[in-house]
C-alpha cells in the first residue's frame, strides 16, 4: 500500500533536482521528498514535488524530472507511490546538489557562493 522506495546518501546535501527513471504504469502519482529523517520512512520529510504525468499507457521507462526550488537539505531521497493500489517500479535515481562555500576575508563578514554540480 502505497510503496515507496528510501535512498541513503550516506551524507547530508543540498538537493536542488531530482531525476528517475519509473515505468510510465508507475510514474504518475508519485512524491519525491528530501529530508534528514527516517521516522515514518522519511515519508514526512519535504516534498520537492510530483513529476509531470504525460498520460501514457505504456510500461517504457521514462525520466521523471523534480527541481526542489528552493533547495532543500537532506540524508535521504524517498519516492512514494500515492495509489495503494500499484506498483513503483524504479530503475534509476539521480540528483544535482548545491556546494555551499563560504571565504573568510579576514574581517567578520563571510561571503557565500554556490555552485550547481550534475552528478549524472
Amino acid at each position: 500500500r502505497n510503496p515507496w522506495l528510501q535512498i541513503d546518501l550516506k551524507a547530508a546535501y543540498l538537493v536542488s533536482r531530482v531525476r528517475a527513471i519509473i515505468y510510465s504504469s508507475s510514474g504518475q502519482n508519485v512524491n519525491i521528498r528530501v529530508g534528514n529523517s527516517v521516522t515514518n520512512n522519511g515519508l514526512n520529510n519535504h516534498i520537492c514535488g510530483s513529476p509531470p504525468y504525460d498520460g501514457s499507457t505504456d510500461t517504457k521507462a521514462i525520466w521523471r524530472d523534480v527541481s526542489c526550488s528552493p533547495p532543500v537539505w537532506g540524508k535521504y531521497i524517498v519516492l512514494q507511490r500515492i495509489m495503494a493500489s500499484h506498483y513503483l517500479e524504479v530503475c534509476e535515481v539521480a540528483f544535482n546538489y548545491e556546494l555551499e562555500i563560504a571565504i573568510l576575508d579576514g574581517s567578520t563578514d563571510v561571503e557565500g557562493m554556490s555552485y550547481e554540480v550534475d552528478e549524472g
